[in-house]
């Protein structure tokens, strides 16, 4: 089995944690399927998401039938999890609003607190970087380019 997407199947006990809208559906589909791609393809992913404190690699959280996403209609960040090694993602407004790319990274940012990222440091958007949705100069500038998803700004 792999990753869930609520799509009206699943009750989350997270406040706010509703099922995908079916004009989302696609989108969300598009950035599992696209996840599960950078796993098999993309090396420094499992390699980051193993060095996180829940051990895990992507392709394994990807793999894990008990965590859901979901769909957040009104909290303005970009994703949420329910808690640091929680089963609950919920993508928001704000990343379906830029496109399925940003889905997409809200995503691998979000697996990277399933698998025990507490936030409060860059953790959980390195790991956006290591699935190959960044440049290294973003890293290493530290000012974003807006034709990738992941944003060297972002903290948590």
């Amino acid at each position: 089995m792999a990753i869930q997407i609520n799509i009206g199947d699943h009750t989350s006990p997270s406040a706010g944690f509703l099922p995908v809208l079916s004009r989302h559906r696609n989108m969300f589909r598009w950035a599992r399927t696209k996840a599960r791609w950078i796993a098999r393809n993309t090396a420094s992913a499992n390699v980051y998401y193993r060095g996180l404190p829940g051990g895990r690699s992507l392709t394994a959280l990807l793999a894990d039938s008990t965590i859901w996403i979901n769909y957040h209609a009104t909290d303005p960040d970009w994703g949420i999890t329910n808690f640091a090694g929680g089963k609950e993602i919920a993508i928001c407004n704000r990343a379906i609003r830029m496109g399925r790319w940003s889905v997409l990274g809200t995503l691998v940012h979000e697996l990277a607190h399933v698998n025990g990222d507490a936030g409060g440091g860059k953790g959980a958007e390195r790991a956006v970087l290591a699935c190959g949705l960044g440049k290294q100069s973003e890293l290493t500038s530290g000012v974003d380019d807006p034709a990738t998803p992941y944003d060297p700004t972002i903290d948590g």
